[in-house]
């Protein structure tokens, strides 16, 4: 992982005057409160249009995904989100070597996944899965 790119959570009061620190803030409190999250880290990605966003990682300590460490790219719901945009996440954390999280139902293998959080203007928070490459459907009885 490279340290660079890499905050601690314990400075996101130092990015208060991050453009999109709203939607950051409100997402790692969920996360850390009403998720229950545990080692909650910022991992500032380096995209093509814009300087730097915010992605946070974690171990959710309860449901499905306990114990296996996940990501979450914080968004506004007036957002656009392209495939471009899709695109430069996923490449920004090949190039930092963050542990890409996959999915075995992959159709060309096990495919990476991280979550959007998305914002709402009354703050409730929407997590979304977004892959990168196709998947085949999850049946009723799988995980």
């Amino acid at each position: 992982m490279n340290k660079e790119s890499f905050k601690p959570i314990e400075v996101l009061h130092t990015l208060a005057t991050y453009p999109f620190f709203g939607a950051l803030k409100a997402v790692e409190t969920d996360l850390r409160l009403g998720q229950q999250w545990d080692e909650l880290k910022i991992h500032m990605l380096k995209m093509y249009s814009e300087k730097e966003r915010p992605l946070l990682s974690g171990i959710p300590k309860t449901g499905l995904l306990q114990k296996k460490l996940q990501y979450v790219f914080p968004v506004l719901l007036q957002e656009t989100i392209s495939i471009k945009t899709l695109t430069a996440i996923f490449d920004s954390m090949k190039k930092q070597n963050l542990l890409l999280v996959q999915d075995e139902r992959g159709l060309s293998g096990k495919e990476s996944y991280i979550y959007l959080g998305i914002v709402c203007s009354d703050s409730t928070v929407v997590y979304y899965k977004v892959t990168d490459g196709l998947m085949k459907p999850r049946q009723n009885d799988e995980n």
